[in-house]
């Protein structure tokens, strides 16, 4: 009983150890247990002056492999559907009150890989702040945007 007790104690810490997010890097089994557990993430903060509801996050494949359909991610405030899982060339358009207001580019390696993707939106005397930033392999850190009007 103490041999099968050792035995999964080992495969709890072992997993434990492998869901670390520096350990999501290339293509290897780890980056796609990863993925398995944790998928792509997308957080959205703002200031008491950004109506979400004006938000809308859209997801671009520009893809050679496959035929990729453009993903409306954040819309009403909401997150209306996952970040797809794709390889290639892909963007985070963000746009406010039908306005575009900014993009997230990335170059995705691997197919299945685990990203954070952030965006914050702040306003402040009728003008607003954009930036986004993806974590992650195929990571972009992103410099802050700044519009004179909403």
């Amino acid at each position: 009983m103490t041999l099968v007790k050792n035995i999964l104690s080992i495969i709890v810490v072992s997993g434990i150890f492998a869901l670390h997010p520096s350990l999501n890097k290339g293509n290897t089994p780890i980056t796609y247990f990863q993925h398995f557990v944790y998928g792509n993430t997308l957080t959205v903060s703002t200031n008491e002056y950004i109506d979400k509801n004006l938000l809308q996050v859209k997801w671009i494949c520009e893809s050679k492999d496959a035929l990729c359909e453009d993903v409306i991610v954040f819309k009403n405030g909401k997150l209306i559907n996952k970040i797809p899982s794709a390889k290639g060339n892909q963007i985070l358009l963000v746009s406010y009150n039908n306005k575009i207001i900014g993009e997230i580019p990335q170059n995705k390696t691997a197919k299945d890989q685990a990203h954070q993707y952030s965006i914050e939106l702040l306003s402040k005397e009728n003008s607003l702040f954009f930036k986004g930033d993806i974590t992650g392999p195929s990571s972009y850190h992103g410099s802050p945007v700044t519009m004179a009007s909403l």
